[in-house]
């Protein structure tokens, strides 16, 4: 029984509900592993061989593959972005943004903060210049994901956000300073807030979303955070008490990692958590959302991907090395190798001999990085974004046969300021 038929049986016996009223509709996920291992992983190999370059061809490949994937009522969605629109935008974003840390900095100059001979000062400087970038970072965030909704159709409608990303990068700084002062007990305000700020601006054609529920809803999902917290702070604390002793480092070091573990666990579990909410309380135009995703499965996606990730990853390299390694000897003859293995082992190794090998560690390096990419799509990216779409339930579904095509929104940015910044919002996706 799903929650719609259990909301109509514990509203009474006096209850009728609408008979024609349609079953909620479910989301589905439609794309097989392989298909997408050997297209991130080609993709990938073209990103490392152009230095990088590619990578918005890459991005946009990806999520028209992601896009096709996600069908409601047996039609997919379509992602219309393009790689040289991304590319652009980029380019635009990079420009303005040193023009504007230009400014910054010639501003710490004429405030005398900045000088050759004041250490403090130029670390007060720096971290000036971070927190000065801060707003640019939120801005960033909302003109990504407006770009992404602005390229984004179902059944020919497009999706699409308001122009806010100035006033969302306002609010998010003033909550984040909020979040910091409180020593994050209020991050699920902060999260709600800002969350609610994107849903209540985000269209589907001429549909409206809605962002219903109470911030208050997510603080027993995020208590989870505090324990590992107070562990971490407590390993700083034996460490205080006697840094000499041995025995004390090593048990702070193991309830340092033990607290990190646990901060990771608990942050990846009120992501879960919030997500579901989120999606629990959002309506469009009427229309109803559930989603069931199961925190557990995620989780256990995640470590078990992250080791299938890693292993792949250092085994790609360590077998390019050895390759690298072998060439290596061959150019130069085994006496000269023998020779050179002996200069390294003393920490005697001259320039050349020195680039040589930077050139094997950057090869196995290299050749990771495409695999990793990969096997990151492969055991985490898809399956999660399969559990959250198969876990989608939509009620009154009905009324999207109703939404109007909406302007097309030219977004010539193009989240490019998102990729200047290096500001992830769910690896693009």
């Amino acid at each position: 029984m799903n929650d719609w038929r259990l909301e109509t049986a514990a509203a009474g016996p006096g209850h009728h509900p609408d008979p024609v009223r349609p079953d909620p509709i479910r989301a589905e996920y439609v794309r097989e592993g392989p298909a997408l291992f050997w297209l991130a992983l080609g993709q990938a190999c073209l990103t490392v061989l152009t230095l990088g370059l590619y990578r918005f061809w890459m991005t946009t490949r990806l999520r028209r593959y992601y896009w096709s994937a996600i069908r409601l009522q047996g039609d997919p969605f379509e992602y219309t972005g393009t790689g040289i629109e991304k590319l652009i935008g980029f380019l635009v974003a990079l420009t303005i943004l040193a023009v504007y840390l230009s400014i910054v900095n010639i501003a710490f100059v004429f405030g005398g903060l900045i000088s050759a001979d004041d250490v403090l000062g130029l670390e007060l400087a720096i971290n000036l210049s971070i927190l000065a970038s801060l707003p640019l970072i939120y801005f960033a965030t909302y003109r990504a994901k407006r770009y992404i909704m602005a390229r984004t159709r179902w059944r020919g409608i497009r999706f699409g956000m308001e122009q806010a990303a100035w006033a969302y990068a306002g609010r998010a700084v003033l909550l984040t300073l909020l979040t910091v002062i409180t020593l994050g007990i209020l991050y699920p305000f902060q999260n709600f807030r800002l969350t609610r700020f994107v849903t209540d601006r985000t269209w589907f054609g001429d549909l409206k979303f809605d962002q219903g529920g109470r911030w208050t809803a997510l603080l027993g999902a995020w208590a989870w955070v505090y324990p590992g917290i107070l562990m971490t702070i407590g390993a700083f604390v034996l460490i205080a008490l006697d840094p000499e002793d041995e025995g004390m480092v090593a048990a702070a070091a193991l309830l340092l990692m033990t607290g990190y573990f646990a901060i990771y666990l608990a942050m990846l579990r009120y992501r879960v958590v919030a997500f579901r909410y989120f999606w629990r309380h959002r309506t469009l135009a009427g229309a109803r959302f559930r989603n069931g995703v199961d925190t557990g499965e995620v989780i256990g996606v995640t470590l078990c991907g992250s080791m299938a990730v890693w292993t792949a990853a250092l085994f790609v390299a360590f077998g390019a090395m050895v390759v690298a390694a072998v060439f290596w000897a061959a150019l130069v003859g085994e006496d000269r190798f023998t020779e050179i293995l002996d200069q390294i082992e003393a920490r005697r190794t001259d320039g050349k001999v020195a680039w040589q090998l930077l050139a094997v560690i950057a090869t196995g390096y290299l050749a990771a990085i495409p695999v990793a990419i990969a096997f990151n799509h492969i055991f985490m990216t898809r399956p999660i974004l399969r559990r959250q779409v198969e876990g989608m339930q939509i009620a009154d579904a009905h009324v999207l046969a109703t939404a109007q095509q909406r302007g097309h929104d030219h977004a010539l940015e193009a989240g490019g300021f998102a990729d200047a910044l290096g500001v992830d919002i769910g690896s693009g996706f």
